[in-house]
C-alpha cells in the first residue's frame, strides 16, 4: 500500500474527492530554528511537516480545505522566538502553532500563544512538565524526559551490563538538566551508582570528563545539546575514556558524523524512531522522505514534524471544524494514534503522549537500531 493511501486510512482523514472548498485554507503557524546553531535539529522537522502537508493536500485537504503552513524562522534566538510566536498567535484564523524541538525555545514561544487561547504543539521538546506550565492549550508530540531517561538507564544497566556511571551535565539548558536528573534517579533505581558528576556550560572549552579514574567507571552519561556532542565525545575519547557513552535524543543529530572515526565507537542514545527499524510505516516514511528531499531523514525530528501535522489534521477532522477550542478538545481525547514515531495517546488530563523509546547505536558513521523500550 502506498504511503499516502496508508496514512489517509490510518488517520481517518475525510478527503474531498474533487476540488478544495473555495479558496479557503486552514492556517497553521510553524516555528522552527531554520538558521543558527539549533537548525541541525529543527530543519529536519520542518521538512517532515512539509511532507505531511503535501500528502494531506494531494489527498483533498482537511475538511475539503487546503492546509497552509505559515512558517517563521526563530533564528536560534530566544527573543526572536518570542516575537515570532506572538506574531503568529495574533494572525487571524490561525488554528494552532506547532514546531520547535528544544525546551528553552518552547518556553519562549508558548506563553504568547497559549495566552491567546491558541493551541501550541511542540514537535520535539521533551520536558514533561511543559503542559502543566502552559495550560490546556499546550500539547507534546514527543515522549517526556522521564520516559527517555528511564529507557536509557534501563538499557545501560541491563543491556550494557554497567554499574558505575559518570554524569556530565550542561547546566545552561533546561532539557539537559532535566534529562540528567531523571537518568540519575532511574539508574540508581535499577541498581547502578553515580560515582562522579561534572556540571558545565554549553560551548565551554573545558570538556566534561571523569576526574578520578580509580572508581571503576564503566559508563558515561553525557547530557548535552546537539552542537556540543561531537566535540565533547571526541575529547573524552582522546583522553582515553573508552567506556560506552549514552545520552538522550539530543544526540540524534547528523553532527555525530563530525567525530573522527577512531573515536566514534560505543555511542548510544534514546530517540523517537530508528530509521532502520523494519516496521513498515517507518520504512514507507523513509522512502517517501528520500524521494521528496533527495536524502534520507537526518534524525527522528523529521518524523516528529510529520507526526505533529498528521496528529493535528486528525484532530481537526474529528472536531469537524477548524475552531481552536473544539480542536483542542479533540486533541485531548486522542487515543491509539499511530504515527511514524509509534502508537501513542494522551491519558486523561495529560497532554504528554505515552510512547515507545528507540535505542540507537552510533559507530563509525552508522546509526543502527538496537531495541525498543515500552512505556510503563
Amino acid at each position: 500500500m502506498c504511503l499516502r493511501l496508508a496514512f489517509c486510512l490510518l488517520f481517518m482523514l475525510i478527503l474531498s474527492p474533487s476540488a478544495f472548498a473555495g479558496d479557503k485554507t486552514i492556517k497553521v503557524g510553524v516555528l522552527y530554528n531554520l538558521t543558527g546553531e539549533m537548525s541541525a535539529i529543527d530543519r529536519p522537522g520542518m521538512q517532515g511537516m512539509e511532507m505531511a502537508k503535501d500528502i494531506i493536500n494531494s489527498g483533498g485537504g482537511i475538511l475539503g480545505r487546503k492546509l497552509s503552513l505559515v512558517i517563521s524562522d526563530c533564528r536560534s534566538n530566544l527573543d526572536s522566538t518570542a516575537m515570532a510566536a506572538e506574531a503568529l498567535a495574533g494572525q487571524e484564523d490561525i488554528v494552532a502553532v506547532i514546531g520547535l524541538n528544544d525546551t528553552d525555545y518552547v518556553m519562549s514561544a508558548a506563553p504568547p500563544v497559549t495566552a491567546n487561547d491558541v493551541i501550541f504543539i511542540t514537535a520535539g521538546a521533551t520536558m514533561q512538565n511543559l503542559p502543566y506550565m502552559y495550560g490546556k492549550y499546550f500539547f507534546m508530540t514527543a515522549f517526556g524526559d522521564n520516559m527517555q531517561a528511564r529507557a536509557v538507564a534501563k538499557f545501560s544497566k541491563r543491556r550494557l551490563n554497567t554499574s558505575h556511571s559518570f554524569v556530565g551535565t550542561d547546566i545552561s539548558n533546561e532539557f539537559t538538566k532535566t534529562l540528567s536528573k531523571y537518568f540519575k534517579r532511574r539508574y540508581r533505581k535499577y541498581g547502578g551508582s553515580v560515582e562522579e558528576e561534572v556540571w558545565y556550560n554549553s560551548g565551554t572549552d573545558e570538556y566534561p570528563h571523569p576526574k578520578n579514574e580509580s572508581k571503576n567507571i564503566d559508563l558515561i552519561f553525557l547530557s548535552s545539546i546537539p552542537p556540543d556532542a561531537p566535540k565533547y565525545i571526541t575529547e573524552l575519547r582522546k583522553a582515553g575514556f573508552n567506556q560506552p557513552i549514552v545520552s538522550g535524543d539530543g544526540f540524534d543529530t547528523p553532527c555525530l558524523r563530525d567525530i573522527p572515526e577512531e573515536y566514534s565507537h560505543s555511542i548510544y542514545f534514546a530517540t523517537h524512531v530508528a530509521y532502520d527499524n523494519p516496521e513498515p510505516m517507518v520504512q514507507e516514511f523513509v522512502d517517501s522522505y528520500t524521494r521528496m528531499f533527495g536524502k534520507e531523514p537526518e534524525s527522528g525530528f523529521a518524523a516528529l514534524g510529520y507526526d505533529t501535522v498528521m496528529l493535528l489534521a486528525q484532530a481537526i477532522e474529528r472536531a469537524g471544524v477548524a475552531d481552536p477550542e473544539k480542536v483542542r478538545g479533540a486533541l485531548a481525547e486522542t487515543v491509539g494514534f499511530k504515527g511514524v514515531t509509534g502508537y501513542f495517546d494522551y491519558p486523561e488530563g495529560v497532554r504528554v503522549p505515552m510512547k515507545t523509546v528507540d535505542i540507537v547505536k552510533y559507530e563509525n558513521g552508522t546509526f543502527s537500531f538496537v531495541e525498543q523500550i515500552s512505556p510503563n
